[in-house]
């Protein structure tokens, strides 16, 4: 084999070498352009959900302001139970019904019995999205029952609560 032989076969390799080094720039380059395309997408969710998650503490800030000037501050006729679907508000129940009521139902109520108790003291969200937060998370009703019961006198470790 003479020397130009082998000067041959080294440009060869070189050059597929180089080939191959272009290839894998090439691959990684777009590697890094579908990663950054990923980044900017979870980021405007982000910013996105932090929109929503702002504007709904917004709501719900009024609706607790709104609630406290018609009712009076929390705990005393109004009381609040946050969900991870947001704060729900409830007002004191009537004495009488709430009275009627433990006495049909006593301490181990259905969750049609805690429908019965809640929804006319739903005072936020509206009863629509109230209704879809339990049907989505049905033990928000008993929380919510909870609190209602709390406004009438019971404590919250007759109710379950902490």
């Amino acid at each position: 084999m003479s020397d130009n032989q082998v000067q041959d076969g080294g440009a060869e390799e070189k050059a597929v070498e180089a080939q191959l080094e272009a290839q894998l720039d090439a691959k990684r380059a777009e590697l890094a352009t579908l990663q950054a395309g990923r980044e900017k997408s979870r980021r405007r969710a982000e910013l996105q959900e932090a929109i929503a998650e702002t504007e709904r503490q917004c709501r719900e800030e009024a609706a607790l302001a709104a609630a406290e000037a018609t009712f009076g501050p929390v705990g005393k006729r109004i009381n609040t139970l946050p969900t991870v679907d947001g704060l729900v508000i409830v007002k004191m129940g009537d004495g009488i019904k709430v009275r009627i009521w433990a006495d049909k139902h006593g301490a181990n109520p259905s969750v049609q019995a805690c429908r019965e108790l809640v929804r006319p003291c739903v005072v936020h969200p509206p009863l629509e999205e109230f209704d879809e937060i339990v049907k989505e998370r049905p033990m928000v009703l008993v929380g919510a029952a909870g609190k209602v019961l709390e406004l009438a006198g019971i404590g919250s470790k007759e109710t379950g609560g902490k």
